[in-house]
């Protein structure tokens, strides 16, 4: 059978450094989200299935999936690396999901750092009990279709958020973000440079200083009325 357009999968690709993947760990989503601009951030709707649960680090694994559809996605568990994300790009449907408790449960076993995706999930309480790390949009228990098509390993866009095969997934309970590979130790250098702003704001909140920028001189610089 001739190649059907648009049914793409790439077997390899360019991971970030592996050494600078585990500087992120354990790195909070807010700080990465900061000092990127704001940017780089995945949507809201998108946020760890059960809690607690552990943080979410490693290189992305990208899928495309026709929405409500999981055939590329049962590919991807057994094509990921140990310590790759899977990262389905669903297109916030919200009737089938896209994930479920089989699949955690091989995915685990594999090693396979966690799943994040701008769609819906089941079996939460298998997952749960898996320990996988799920970041999704939401619940039903209504499984998907496994018709195809789609696409493993090109940039995809998950969650109004541009992710290529290789960029670092980072998420907590907060949310997630991305950091493309290439900017990657730039990045890492900035958000300890913030994480060190930060202890010092709680130093001086410690020693009883006020730190917020809400004086009166500082809102009439912006233009507001003060009256006593």
């Amino acid at each position: 059978m001739a190649p059907r357009p648009g049914f793409i999968v790439h077997k390899s690709f360019e991971r970030a450094d592996p050494a600078i993947v585990e500087q992120f760990r354990g790195l909070a989503s807010a700080n990465i989200s900061d000092i990127q601009g704001r940017q780089q951030t995945f949507d809201a709707r998108i946020k760890p299935i059960y809690s607690p649960m552990a943080p979410l680090c490693g290189p992305a694994f990208t899928v495309k999936a026709r929405p409500g559809d999981n055939l590329l996605a049962t590919k991807a568990i057994h094509m990921a690396n140990p310590g790759d994300v899977i990262v389905i790009s669903g297109g916030f449907e919200m009737n089938l999901s896209v994930w479920g408790g089989v699949m955690s449960a091989i995915a685990k076993a594999k090693g396979i750092a966690g799943v994040l995706t701008d769609a819906l999930v089941r079996d939460v309480a298998e997952i749960r009990d898996i320990g996988l790390v799920v970041h999704a949009t939401g619940l039903t228990p209504v499984g998907p279709t496994k018709e195809g098509v789609g696409q493993i390993n090109t940039p995809i866009v998950c969650g109004g958020v541009i992710v290529n095969p290789g960029d670092i997934i980072v998420g907590d309970e907060d949310g997630s973000v991305v950091v493309r590979k290439e900017e990657a130790a730039a990045v890492l250098e900035r958000t300890h440079a913030r994480m060190e702003l930060e202890s010092q704001w709680f130093a001086a909140i410690a020693r009883g200083e006020t730190i917020l920028e809400d004086s009166d001189d500082y809102l009439r610089e912006r233009g507001a009325e003060i009256i006593d």
